[in-house]
């Protein structure tokens, strides 16, 4: 033991303080490799599996039909037209916006069995509502389309704009 001991003292004087805090600091980065850097890589490694399952589910998905192969069957009856655009109506309430008037119109499409339903709808908001609103009834109206939008400001840094919706509202006309 004394034999070692001789030895370690000998490397030390060899070394000098500069060689021994290096030396210690060497043992530091080693038992924080050995601690925490190799559980980051198995975390990296799980999450790199996730990503990958999640990219074959996408894809998967992606190959499956998301839609029927006549996307006319599944329009609603003319019946309903009235309805839709309540519910797009309840839409703009529940983000706080104000549909005072709006001017509406429908014409037959020549040689199909649709009717297509013009809406005009002057609004005036914030940009971040308006986006929020178009977003929520084009998702939820899925025969719903956003034909025209125009925006104004009074002033460049007011935050109000005003804005006028042209939107196209498709149904299957009755027989």
């Amino acid at each position: 033991m004394s034999a070692w001991l001789w030895q370690l003292r000998q490397w030390a004087r060899v070394l000098g303080v500069p060689g021994l805090i290096g030396l210690g600091l060497l043992a530091t980065a080693l038992l924080v490799q050995l601690s925490q850097v190799d559980s980051l890589q198995q975390a990296a490694i799980a999450q790199q599996a996730r990503l990958s399952d999640l990219r074959l589910a996408a894809t998967v998905r992606e190959v499956a039909p998301a839609a029927p192969l006549n996307p006319l069957a599944s329009l609603p009856p003319t019946g309903e037209a009235a309805q839709l655009i309540g519910e797009l109506e309840q839409l703009a309430r529940a983000h706080e916006l104000e549909l005072p008037r709006g001017q509406y119109s429908v014409t037959s499409l020549k040689g199909t069995a649709l009717q297509h339903w013009r809406l005009v709808l002057p609004i005036e908001t914030d940009y971040p509502t308006l986006h929020a609103f178009l977003a929520a009834a084009l998702e939820r109206l899925p025969n719903l389309a956003l034909d025209e939008l125009k925006l104004k400001r009074d002033r460049i840094e007011s935050d109000e704009l005003q804005a006028e919706l042209r939107l196209s509202l498709f149904v299957e006309a009755a027989p």
